[in-house]
């Protein structure tokens, strides 16, 4: 009867994981625009149509960067603007509803004097 009850255990705990590891596949991660800046190119400017984003994820590297959010679901529209002076990761869905059909996300960012800077934004589905 242990025996019995060691595998029940046994079978289990790998249902388990099994299902962590397909929840964890699942949501993919894609970088889908990153910008270095420089003395040269000191400042930069980008528009993303995102479809069905679980997470929109913005890394800043030395930069001052303005984030403008959009999201439709059905004909509710959710929009987010949002200033950052400081380096750090940011979730663009922030204070907005989960399960959006459509995203559009404006980015622009700039560095001042002889600095360089990076922004990329990481959609997860």
């Amino acid at each position: 009867m242990s025996g019995m009850k060691k595998l029940l255990s046994l079978a289990a705990a790998m249902v388990l994981a099994t299902a962590i590891t397909g929840f964890a596949l699942a949501s993919t991660r894609t970088t889908v625009k990153s910008v270095h800046l420089n003395t040269q190119h000191p400042t930069a400017a980008f528009s993303l149509r995102i479809s069905h984003p679980r997470k929109i994820i913005l890394y800043i590297g030395s930069a001052k960067v303005t984030a403008r959010t959009r999201c439709i679901k059905g004909t509710t529209v959710s929009k987010l603007r949002r200033s950052f002076t400081t380096d750090g990761t940011r979730n663009l869905l922030w204070h907005i509803a989960g399960r959006q059909d459509v995203c559009r996300v404006s980015v622009s960012a700039a560095v001042r004097g002889q600095r360089s800077g990076y922004v990329s934004v990481d959609v997860y589905r």
